[in-house]
């Protein structure tokens, strides 16, 4: 007798279980911490203690023998591998680095809740949940559990009519996109009969490959052979058996001729049939692919499905609103690339333009709509825009060197981002309002006053975004430029070249109004700490480091790109 033993090589998510159970500690933990609300503390304590878990989870994810664990869990549902492991990594540092960023955001606006922690925790639980996802049910669940978190913080501020409108929207709108993945998702089930990635992969290369030549197309030479004639039999028409009839009754030549005949109407008419079959098919596959894209491009917020984005993220707390910015877009590419590139890219040639459309609307929107914004938010939103269509771009062309330098483009994003934010959250005027809460362009009009040294590092990190040379965003912009025009795309690599020429001018006037503003009177800010200024020190000096050596920031792009393609 045998006994079937739990093999512990086989958790290969080990990580994402440490963090799910920590969070249900950590739900308990506040229930009891929260019993006095007018604690001070509250904002210290849970952000510590969310801080230590996702340090943990980094230090797993970190710690995976790749070798030793198995590639697939879950019935093939779940999947580890060098590039899911990696993007947890990307996910876990900037998710941590961002909770040790908002604290004095919470402080200030007394934002003393436990639960805004926990849905911190939820949403980053399911964008790691993502970057492991190896079908679409899984994915659909991931993208769901870190949308519900973020609508709750849009509209965290019960009081701000401003919050409660930012949420209301961003509800109705990621519910409606999620009725597309779900539309999109059972019209591939019922064409296919599977959700996985690697069955879908499976099952289009056989689709497109063997029975292209097999199965779909009858040879001539089929019909006078005897089993091709018997396997007709059962559509014969009465007319056919009475033919049939007569040339078993030696009635030779003359049945076998009208035999013969109508043998080739049949063959004709099932040929016709099986095109036409064949066509109504592809044709309905390629509409529920289009379905699960509009649903991603709602969560990129990709023109012209952005139109929820400003609003929402001039509207939200701010700390919701570096989460909507930054975070989720790294997951929901290797999403894409994933599923796209790995399960849908023999329909290529089909939705290559439609990438190609929805990424010149992004960057043209981004750029053009962005040139009219005085609000740091809305500003930024709009930034986030072209800049997800330039990755759109890349992902458009089908190649792998696109895909190493849209890799790249992503983890500077990310890198970016954290940067410029980490600038509005530990700036602080010292004039209080009780009324507005979001920074306009003018209230950096005395930062190099106030400290020369910051205002010189976010120069650096706006002309890094805005993709000058000789920057680490100028590399990775020039990349996707060449990627373009390799694959001879030159209309739209020259547009895109012109565009982000354009969008230059927003990130230089915040340098003009920074150094070259000349004004009496300003808001002076409050003195950055050594604990604030450490930070923002790291992340530009990131930004330095990857452009003097970018080996390693296109090693690990490469290889990720490598796994997934």
């Amino acid at each position: 007798m045998t006994f079937d033993t739990f093999v512990f090589k086989e958790i290969c998510i080990l990580p994402e279980l440490f963090l799910g159970i920590s969070i249900t500690y950590f739900v308990i933990y506040g229930t009891f911490l929260s019993k006095n609300k007018n604690r001070p503390l509250m904002h210290v304590a849970a952000l510590s203690l969310s801080v230590l878990i996702l340090t943990m989870c980094c230090f797993l994810f970190a710690n995976d023998n790749l070798t030793i664990l198995d590639s697939s869990v879950f019935n093939n549902t779940i999947v580890n591998d060098f590039s899911t492991a990696s993007s947890k990594i990307v996910v876990g540092v900037s998710a941590t680095i961002s909770l040790l960023m908002i604290q004095s955001y919470l402080i200030d606006h007394n934002i003393n809740q436990f639960e805004y922690i926990l849905l911190l925790l939820l949403g980053i639980f399911g964008l790691l949940i993502l970057c492991i996802a190896n079908d679409l049910i899984t994915a659909y669940l991931a993208i769901e559990l870190q949308s519900l978190a973020f609508y709750v913080l849009a509209t965290f501020k019960k009081k701000s009519t401003f919050s409660v409108e930012a949420g209301l929207k961003y509800f109705i709108l990621g519910a409606f996109s999620s009725g597309f993945f779900l539309l999109g998702t059972s019209i591939i089930y019922g064409f296919t009969g599977t959700l996985g990635f690697e069955d879908l992969k499976d099952f289009f290369f056989w689709f497109f490959t063997d029975q292209n030549s097999t199965w779909f197309f009858f040879d001539s030479t089929f019909v006078a052979q005897d089993y091709m004639l018997f396997s007709f039999l059962e559509l014969l028409s009465d007319e056919s058996f009475i033919l049939l009839e007569s040339f078993i009754a030696e009635d030779l030549w003359d049945s076998m001729l009208e035999l013969s005949n109508h043998l080739e109407a049949y063959r004709y008419l099932m040929l016709t049939l099986l095109d036409y079959q064949f066509s109504i098919s592809i044709g309905i596959i390629h509409l529920g692919c289009i379905l699960l894209f509009v649903s991603l491009f709602f969560k990129l917020a990709l023109a012209p499905f952005h139109l929820w984005s400003p609003d929402v993220y001039e509207g939200s707390p701010t700390s919701s609103t570096f989460f909507f910015a930054v975070i989720p877009k790294f997951s929901i590419f290797i999403l894409l690339i994933r599923l796209f590139y790995s399960c849908f890219y023999c329909f290529i040639d089909d939705w290559r333009y439609f990438m190609v459309i929805i990424s010149f609307l992004s960057i043209f929107v981004g750029c053009l709509a962005g040139l009219e914004q005085r609000k740091i938010k809305s500003l930024l939103a709009y930034s986030s825009i072209s800049h997800m269509g330039y990755c759109m771009l890349a992902f458009s062309t089908g190649s792998f060197e696109a895909i190493h330098f849209l890799l790249a483009y992503l983890i500077i994003y990310l890198l970016s981002g954290l940067a410029i934010w980490s600038f509005l959250f530990f700036t602080r005027l010292k004039q209080k309002y009780t009324k507005k809460q979001n920074k306009d362009l003018t209230d950096f009009l005395q930062l190099k006053q106030s400290n020369k040294l910051l205002a010189i590092l976010l120069g650096v990190v706006l002309l890094s975004i805005a993709g000058f040379p000789p920057m680490i965003g100028f590399l990775v912009k020039l990349g996707i430029f060449l990627a373009a025009i390799e694959l001879s795309m030159f209309y739209i690599a020259v547009l895109a070249i012109v565009l982000s020429v354009i969008s230059t001018f927003y990130y230089l006037r915040i340098i003009k109004i920074i150094f070259f503003e000349n004004s009496l009177v300003g808001r002076l800010y409050h003195p950055i700490t050594f604990y604030r200024s450490f930070f923002i020190v790291f992340l530009v000096f990131s930004l330095v480091f990857l452009f003097i050596n970018p080996t390693l920031l296109f090693l690990i792009s490469y290889k990720i790109a490598l796994i997934i393609i």
